[in-house]
């Protein structure tokens, strides 16, 4: 039986949508990388909830993020779990912390896993898998020289 989790035309593995992610994954669509705000306490939070992990409170609103970041941690993973995964191997999946604080579990997009580093300064990019789904992902922020 085929894991209903896997879209059958590009063996990737698609997220599970909760009501509460909604406006998350429709500004993915456009390109967008918003996360909640506490309207409380102001701190943004990831992962998605009802409640603010700092003040407790139901208060948030949904606001645009940088897309700038770094990376926090990442693990590279030498097997793979879907055909799509086993042609990607080695692969790296990564933490990035964003300049707002929150934590992403995601793939850096063009950069082999070898070459991932911590630190790594990196940018938000968005990878239209499917008609209704898009990813956030990350590529590496190329730094601007000085002179």
């Amino acid at each position: 039986m085929a894991d209903p989790r896997v879209d059958e035309k590009t063996g990737r593995y698609l997220p599970i949508i909760h009501d509460i992610e909604k406006p998350y994954w429709e500004a993915a669509k456009q390109h967008r990388l918003v996360l909640q705000k506490c309207g409380h306490c102001g701190h943004v939070r990831y992962p998605i909830g009802p409640l603010c992990s700092e003040c407790l409170s139901d208060e948030a609103s949904w606001e645009e993020m940088s897309g700038a970041g770094v990376v926090h941690n990442y693990v590279i993973y030498h097997k793979g779990w879907t055909d799509y995964l086993k042609a990607k191997t080695p692969y790296a999946v990564v933490q990035v912390e964003l300049a707002e604080g929150p934590r992403l579990t995601t793939n850096i997009l063009g950069l082999p896993a070898s070459e991932v580093r911590i630190g790594m300064p990196v940018k938000v990019v968005f990878e239209d898998v499917t008609g209704t789904i898009t990813l956030v992902q990350f590529s590496v922020q190329v730094q601007e020289a000085t002179q």
